[in-house]
């Protein structure tokens, strides 16, 4: 299925993104190809937010997933944690996480703090991504397993999945690009995105996921991002009749995806150390997509709205991290992220995607009255 058309846009999207490194393979029916470009195909990537993939399928092996969490309020439940729908911010207020250190209760002394984040709205009101949910599911496992984190992963989920090339030490080669970081990984971070892996790894666990009874739990709708939908750490989306699940990440220069596709008892995994080879891995899935069932991601429709329509979602959003400006253009929107300005185009109602530039198809909407949301999180309008 991987013939030499798709190996070279393959390095087309490499050249055209700046990825001096790629792996990729594909699993169709247990028949594994894989390819890589400016390293060997196995080398070891810094997988990021693929990891809550991995502590969701902890959590569901070791907690009810309509438990109460005992540290936010008891309408907030573990499924809550797990499916960025507990109304939570993505981050803690203050401060580095290299503060909790980097023994065995990093996790819990990062716990300790979890009380204090910021609540933006109730449960289920608005899809949010939230770090801080994955890190109490992590704490609550861990409790519960009566051992760290790690360890409870690696018995019941890396072990068993048979996967000896991931874990939490470092990669191989270091991230590229404006969003490159030096130096370790946070301890108490890692149940949201610590791991590194290597294609035939993130392969096995894709096949590994497929036949585990409990990876349906995590393939039900439980919250609607900006595009697609997201069960239990796990982001879903249709082309055509067939659904595809699977998580993206992204970390310190280094761009990665995991798919799998249940009805075609497939997976796809791509992994880059390039800040922006999310970007190269989206032209290359489309390839795949389209050699596994003859088709590619819809391009979305521009849709038309009065002026004073868009002019009502203009102003200044905030949230942990972030600022962000909306303003008006001729047509559209201009969206300043980072200091950079961006025009998109309205998608929806009130639903708008970039349309050039490094942020080309990334998507924001204002799913609330007084709320945007950029970058999957939801960020309070002050201005």
């Amino acid at each position: 299925m991987l013939d030499s058309r798709f190996f070279q846009a393959c390095e087309a999207a490499a050249i055209e993104w700046d990825v001096p490194a790629l792996a990729l393979g594909a699993s169709v029916g247990g028949e594994v190809e894989t390819f890589s470009v400016g390293c060997e195909v196995d080398t070891i990537f810094r997988v990021a937010s693929i990891t809550k993939p991995f502590t969701a399928t902890l959590a569901l092996e070791l907690l009810d997933p309509q438990a109460a969490t005992g540290v936010w309020p008891p309408d907030v439940r573990v499924r809550h944690l797990l499916s960025h729908t507990s109304g939570y911010d993505c981050e803690l207020r203050a401060g580095d996480q290299a503060r909790f250190g980097d023994g065995d209760d990093a996790l819990a002394a990062q716990a300790l703090e979890l009380p204090s984040v910021r609540r933006f709205v109730g449960i289920e009101q608005c899809w949010s991504y939230a770090n801080t949910g994955f890190w109490l599911a992590a704490w609550l496992a861990a409790e519960q397993a009566g051992s760290s984190y790690e360890d409870a992963l690696a018995r019941h989920v890396l072990g068993p999945a048979g996967l000896d090339a991931t874990s939490f030490g470092e990669p191989a080669l270091g991230g590229s690009g404006a969003k490159a970081k030096a130096g370790p990984y946070p301890c108490a971070r890692r149940a949201s995105g610590g791991l590194v892996s290597n294609v035939s790894d993130l392969l096995r666990f894709g096949r590994w996921h497929l036949a585990h009874p409990r990876a349906s739990q995590m393939r039900i709708v439980h919250g609607k991002p900006t595009a697609g939908v997201y069960g239990l750490g796990m982001f879903g989306e249709r082309l055509g009749d067939v659904e595809v699940w699977g998580h993206g990440g992204s970390y310190g220069g280094f761009e990665s995806s995991l798919l799998v596709v249940p009805d075609r008892d497939a997976v796809f995994v791509g992994l880059t150390n390039a800040s922006h080879g999310s970007k190269a891995l989206r032209l290359i899935e489309d390839e795949f997509f389209d050699r596994l069932l003859g088709r590619r991601r819809r391009v979305a429709e521009a849709v038309d709205l009065a002026v004073d329509v868009r002019e009502a979602f203009t102003g200044s959003f905030a949230n942990t991290d972030d600022w962000i400006e909306v303003s008006l253009s001729d047509d559209g929107l201009v969206v300043t992220l980072d200091d950079c300005e961006f025009d998109a185009r309205a998608i929806g109602d009130t639903t708008f995607e970039i349309v050039g530039g490094e942020r080309v198809n990334e998507r924001f909407d204002f799913p609330l009255e007084g709320f945007g949301r950029f970058g999957s999180r939801l960020a309070e309008r002050v201005e």
